[in-house]
């Protein structure tokens, strides 16, 4: 009978995520008109998001949170998660529940002078426009999120946080997911959102960081407030009959300074959870982003992402997301043609590029061809298959973007000697300055000593006739024997006006067998 009985379960889950595949791909109705009780039958799609204010990633690794704990162990953590370069609470709660990033709601501050979020549904927005019969949920406890972002939610709570605030928003959520809320009897939650923020308190009061006592003790008694909410999920009446998904995520991190303000990695990284029966285990590729919280519930609710949504997320931990494995004769620079992720149009906006370690302030970020202001367009040099986007070197002197290339797999080739590369790239920069771009290739044995550096660029002003656009540039050599890792970076320099304009296209590192 325990056989039968997991077989079912594993079944269920399995169609689940077929059914919910699917409607990815946009073909659930005709799955549906093939075996209607197929996906129809499965259980009720649920969802908890959790926001943390101000929560290190590091820090809540070293705090003692069983309740978090145990949703990591049924899905992932990724400390290595990103949030807007804006490194403080209004542009990322606005990320958070709108999923787009700040260049579209133009929250820059945390009075939200200048927003556009009436432009931009909240998440409840789009889960009450596809089924008006679910009740949804925000329960916050910061006033600006009250008072500013607009909301779709049923029901919209709010308790101060230094009045208890974060205490009663977790009894209030707690109870109204056991169905006893006496304002609300009855009222079946489908969707609910927590916002804590006494961790952020605790961080500006004593210092964002692991070592520090008070700042721990915040986490884990936010900790206990995410078990109390947790213990009213996993005990609500039919509760096997219904699929949680879990999200938790935060703002911005911070340092030791008492402050999270400066786009720095330490302020920028975060954590992103997500936990239930359809997670995939294991770290996402590429690193999620707080942006993503939006795309991944709508999917798992069964809610078409489609374009005139004008999302900027996508969904993280419903399928598999791995790195790519190093192969002979293909391509080995992860998002080389900066096409993964939406450009920008402004240059002083640090774009977290997927698949590139570009730590801030204010680092390589991506730039629409056309864009404003004299950037490269489609009728300028350069690739004749570009995309859309291009990586520029933002508003810093000099700025930097790289990824780490695991070469073992390709070991033997290597080794042989009769291994080649070709490492080529577009470089350019913008009119008759001299603001250049360069791509490098460091190559690395097992232990990380340095065997040999490859380059190509940069492309001066007068390689480029002074007119704005990008140039191929290109080399070839053999992969130094027992090369084991390939570090690809590229290196943005500015020599003159307001912004870095070294600009590159289309990076590639292909590693070929010769006769």
């Amino acid at each position: 009978m325990q056989t039968v009985g997991f077989g079912r379960i594993l079944f269920s889950m399995l169609i689940s995520t077929y059914c919910r595949d699917l409607m990815l791909a946009g073909v659930v109705s005709v799955v549906l008109m093939l075996s209607p009780a197929l996906c129809l039958a499965q259980p009720a799609p649920k969802l908890l998001y959790i926001g943390i204010d101000g929560l290190r990633p590091d820090a809540l690794r070293a705090a003692d949170t069983p309740a978090i704990d145990s949703l990591v162990a049924e899905g992932f953590l990724a400390t290595n998660a990103r949030c807007e370069d804006l490194t403080f609470s209004g542009p990322n709660w606005s990320t958070i529940l709108h999923g787009v990033h700040r260049d579209k709601h133009n929250v820059t501050t945390n009075g939200y002078e200048g927003s556009r979020l009436d432009q931009y549904p909240d998440l409840f927005s789009f889960l009450e426009s596809h089924n008006p019969g679910w009740n949804t949920v925000r329960i916050t406890t910061w006033d600006a999120i009250d008072k500013f972002p607009p909301t779709g939610a049923d029901l919209d709570l709010f308790y101060e946080y230094s009045e208890n605030g974060d205490a009663l928003a977790a009894q209030d959520a707690a109870v109204l997911l056991g169905g006893t809320h006496p304002d609300s009897p009855g009222f079946d939650v489908d969707a609910l959102f927590l916002y804590i923020a006494d961790v952020d308190e605790g961080g500006h009061a004593h210092g964002f960081h692991p070592s520090v006592p008070e700042y721990l003790r915040a986490i884990e008694t936010a900790d206990r407030l995410v078990g109390l909410v947790l213990d009213a999920m996993r005990s609500r009446v039919g509760f096997e009959h219904e699929n949680w998904l879990v999200i938790l995520t935060t703002d911005h991190g911070g340092s030791m300074d008492k402050g999270h303000s400066g786009d720095t990695p330490e302020k920028r990284t975060i954590p992103f959870l997500v936990s239930g029966a359809g997670v995939v285990r294991g770290q996402p590729f590429p690193s999620p982003r707080n942006v993503d919280g939006v795309a991944t519930a709508l999917v798992h609710m069964g809610v078409p992402i489609t374009s005139d949504m004008n999302l900027d997320g996508r969904p993280v931990g419903l399928a598999a997301s791995y790195a790519p494995v190093a192969a002979l004769e293909t391509n080995l620079v992860f998002n080389g043609d900066a096409e993964l992720d939406r450009g920008m149009r402004d240059q002083n906006i640090h774009q977290n590029i997927s698949g590139w370690i570009n730590p801030g302030p204010m680092g390589v970020t991506l730039i629409e061809y056309g864009s404003p202001d004299g950037y490269p367009t489609d009728t300028d040099s350069g690739p004749g298959r570009r995309g859309k986007n291009l990586f520029c070197g933002g508003a810093s002197e000099r700025s930097l973007a790289a990824q780490r290339v695991d070469l073992h797999p390709i070991a033997a080739a290597i080794d042989s000697t009769k291994a080649s590369f070709t490492l080529s790239a577009w470089l350019g920069g913008y009119a008759d300055q001299d603001d250049r771009a360069a791509v490098r290739v460091r190559w690395l044995d097992a232990d990380n000593n340095l065997l040999g550096v490859s380059q190509v660029g940069p492309v001066t002003a007068r390689d480029r006739g002074e007119k704005t656009g990008l140039l191929l540039r290109e080399v070839t050599g053999t992969p130094p024997s027992m090369a084991r890792w390939a570090e690809i970076e590229i290196e943005c320099v500015r020599e003159s006006g307001g912004g870095n304009d070294g600009y590159a296209d289309n990076i590639s590192l292909v590693i070929q067998m010769g006769e």
